[in-house]
């Protein structure tokens, strides 16, 4: 009968442990090093128009950060004159904004009496989005 030795020596741990922290960076990029992305991605040139019986909502994202983005959700909210609530609509980009980009979207909202009124206001904001972290 031979004996087996389950032990590590200091050749298997300069191997293994240079492995270890290779693997260590992407999980680290993907967790502590993402981006804001209301910090990094800016709406500009919005327009409201009719367009059948839909109201569409169109403008342009800038990404200014150091981040590619994808899956970004642009978020339209609708309030009366008062400002209160009235209602909201959300896009999703099918296309990626890459750092330096900029990208067009666009927003279709089923009209209602109360968001069609001129002294409704519209906030438009980035509610999500996924940074690529290769």
């Amino acid at each position: 009968m031979s004996n087996l030795n389950m032990t590590w020596g200091k050749r298997q741990l300069w191997f293994i442990v240079p492995i270890m922290l290779l693997s260590f960076i992407p999980m680290a990029r993907i967790f502590w090093f993402r981006g804001d992305i209301t910090k990094e991605l800016k709406i500009s040139e919005v327009q409201k128009r009719m367009n059948g019986d839909f109201i569409e909502i169109v403008g342009l994202i800038t990404n200014t950060g150091s981040h590619n983005w994808s899956n970004v959700t642009i978020e339209a909210e609708f309030f009366d004159a008062a400002g209160n609530f009235v209602d909201e609509a959300q896009e999703y980009m099918r296309s990626n904004v890459a750092r330096g980009a900029k990208e067009h979207f666009k927003i279709k909202v089923r009209p209602s009496t109360t968001v069609i009124a001129e002294e409704n206001k519209m906030e438009l904001k980035i509610a999500g989005g996924h940074t690529m972290p290769f």
